[in-house]
């Protein structure tokens, strides 16, 4: 009797209304893909691959102090829905305050708001193990560890239009520059040695969004979805720190279409902890352009295209290394929840005389809760 006695109160107290529950939410998405290997010294051969796409568990709260004022978390962690790898990577993660007048502070570890633009216009992300977006080919796809983030309310500049602005600030606490447990850390020790900002307008039709990041660590010289395990041009991806400038827009200009595009320069700044290939690189420009289109009638089928290349130059005499991807697909939405969807795409990856060719054709299904 006085375990069933200390059960009910504990129950009782954890279905309070004195504080708010936690929400627990997630995704698991996997792709079925096809990738015939072109190989330069090896012979060709076909490979098929189940990956995952973009997997994860979060809890996420919100607990109201005052009539403005809020404490706010999350914690997310990713796991591999086709069992490779290791399970519960770090995602985001903050604890904060949010006032509904001044905006949200949050400390932990999060997306730069240089990295978030990218949602709005990449309409392949997450796709083909995260490397048919935009993060195989262009730097600045960044988790930021060390972070402290501001965003603010949305500022209504008429009654459909909004204006928004968020800033991060991260130290790296004198460890020089890092890749490790899904995120990156800068170079320095004070808060704002490195950092990144966003500022973003949007209304019904149109949204235009300008960021920067700051000595931001990325990778050069991405490779995209190539499979080749013997390649011609033989280059990897290059970790630096990073100064970056990115432009996106997005417009509707008749009903289910959707215009989108992008543009950003990048150049390798001074840290402690850059690969020493990146002692050469003058600059980085990579830029997208795509469409969507949800069929009139029929809107739980839409119709997407997208091309994107990143051009990176040298300071010394070698060739531009260029990057180029096409994709075309299709989603199917069954619901809110769950969509299946289908693509195929071509990459190259040329060095003067060196190229490498890519394509691919998957299929997969994601469900969200």
């Amino acid at each position: 009797m006085k375990v069933n006695f200390l059960i009910a109160s504990i129950l009782s107290i954890v279905t309070s209304s004195t504080f708010a529950a936690p929400k627990f939410y997630g995704e698991i998405g996997a792709n079925l893909d096809y990738l015939p290997e072109n190989n330069a010294t090896t012979s060709d051969r076909d490979v098929w691959k189940i990956q995952n796409r973009n997997s994860h568990l979060g809890v996420k709260g919100e607990e109201k102090l005052t009539e403005r004022l809020s404490a706010v978390y999350l914690i997310e962690w990713g796991f591999n829905a086709d069992g490779d790898k290791t399970d519960w990577s770090q995602r985001d993660r903050y604890v904060g305050l949010k006032d509904t007048q001044l905006g949200t502070l949050k400390i932990g570890k999060q997306n730069s708001p240089l990295k978030k633009l990218s949602s709005a216009v990449d309409g392949f992300n997450n796709d083909v193990d995260n490397d048919a977006d935009i993060t195989g080919i262009m730097p600045g796809e960044n988790r930021i560890n060390n972070s402290v983030a501001y965003e603010s309310p949305q500022f209504a500049l008429n009654e459909q239009s909004t204006l928004g602005f968020n800033l991060l600030l991260a130290t790296g606490e004198s460890q020089g520059i890092k890749s490790n447990q899904g995120g990156v850390t800068v170079d320095g020790g004070g808060l704002g040695d490195a950092w990144s900002t966003s500022i973003t307008y949007a209304d019904p039709m149109f949204l235009a969004a300008i960021a920067y990041d700051k000595a931001i660590p990325s990778n050069f010289l991405g490779r995209g979805f190539l499979n080749a395990t013997d390649t011609q041009t033989d280059i990897d991806k290059v970790f630096a720190a990073a100064n970056t400038l990115r432009l996106t827009g997005r417009i509707k200009p008749i009903e289910g279409l959707t215009l989108k595009a992008l543009i950003q320069k990048s150049e390798v700044a001074e840290a402690k902890g850059n690969d020493t290939a990146t002692a050469n690189i003058d600059d980085s420009i990579g830029w997208l352009i795509g469409a969507e289109y949800r069929l009139p009638n029929l809107d739980k089928w839409k119709l997407k295209a997208q091309y994107s290349q990143n051009s990176t130059s040298f300071k010394n005499d070698d060739a531009d290394y260029d990057a180029k991807q096409i994709m075309a697909g299709v989603d199917y939405s069954f619901n809110k929840q769950v969509k299946a969807y289908g693509y195929t795409g071509y990459a190259t990856f040329k060095q003067a005389d060196a190229k490498d060719k890519q394509p691919v054709v998957g299929t997969g299904l994601e469900f969200k809760f």
